[in-house]
């Protein structure tokens, strides 16, 4: 029977019932077969998941490219980070070292029961022809080598330059300070401090596997050179020693 006629025989309760309930008051509802309407239903709700999935993916995308733009920035931050870092280290490298200017550490001499380092150093001056006037001298061994070497204060830069200018020149040795002294030659550089001596040392190292002719010290400065026909190079850290 057709709708109109069944409900004349719908008591009135179930007639009011149904029609207040939200299918009989939903204008899109469609008639058909339940197989149709499961249909319906179904892409109904297959178009909705599917609109959910989309609006999702695009605010999945935003968070990619907002985590990308945020790895790009830390990236920039770290390096400007280490750039600072060793900045600050070389600054404070610098402060440490300009503290150490009237001082010269002397590696090749023996050491020697009872020995008096001040005495030693005055010799060394004598040899030289250097007029010195020693505050402080001591020996102190080497945290990165077994050697040790002496530690010398002066009264002045210019004490220090010029002893370290003789000392090279005449290519002193330690048989022309006492006889009785196996001959050695001795190395005099201005003082460095800890983090220096041990950039030094790696210098030297990596110097030597590269095959670098020239390592030195010019005022606290560490240089290297391939070969005489070469640029020299300076040192100031660590990084450098990767790119020479």
């Amino acid at each position: 029977m057709i709708n109109s006629i069944k409900a004349r025989f719908t008591c009135e309760n179930c007639l009011v019932i149904k029609q207040n309930s939200p299918k009989s008051n939903n204008p899109d509802r469609k008639t058909g077969t339940p197989l149709e309407n499961n249909i319906e239903e179904l892409t109904r709700s297959v178009s909705f998941m599917s609109k959910q999935f989309d609006n999702f993916s695009a605010k999945l995308d935003s968070v990619i490219l907002e985590l990308k733009n945020i790895k790009i920035e830390n990236e920039k931050f770290k390096s400007e980070n280490n750039r600072l870092s060793e900045e600050i280290v070389i600054l404070k490298c610098k402060i440490e070292q300009s503290n150490l200017g009237i001082t010269v550490d002397i590696t090749g001499i023996p050491k020697t029961i009872n020995e008096d380092c001040k005495l030693i150093v005055e010799d060394i001056g004598k040899k030289t022809n250097t007029e010195i006037n020693i505050l402080e001298a001591y020996r102190i061994d080497s945290f990165i080598s077994k050697r040790s070497f002496i530690v010398a204060k002066l009264a002045t830069r210019d004490m220090r330059t010029n002893l370290i200018l003789n000392v090279k020149s005449v290519k002193l040795t330690t048989d022309k300070i006492y006889n009785s002294w196996q001959k050695e030659k001795i190395y005099i550089n201005g003082r460095l401090t800890k983090l220096k001596r041990t950039l030094f040392y790696q210098v030297k190292t990596t110097a030597k596997d590269k095959d670098y002719k020239f390592v030195w010290l010019s005022d606290a400065d560490i240089l290297v050179r391939k070969s005489e026909n070469t640029k020299i190079i300076k040192i100031n850290s660590s990084q450098d020693i990767i790119h020479f």
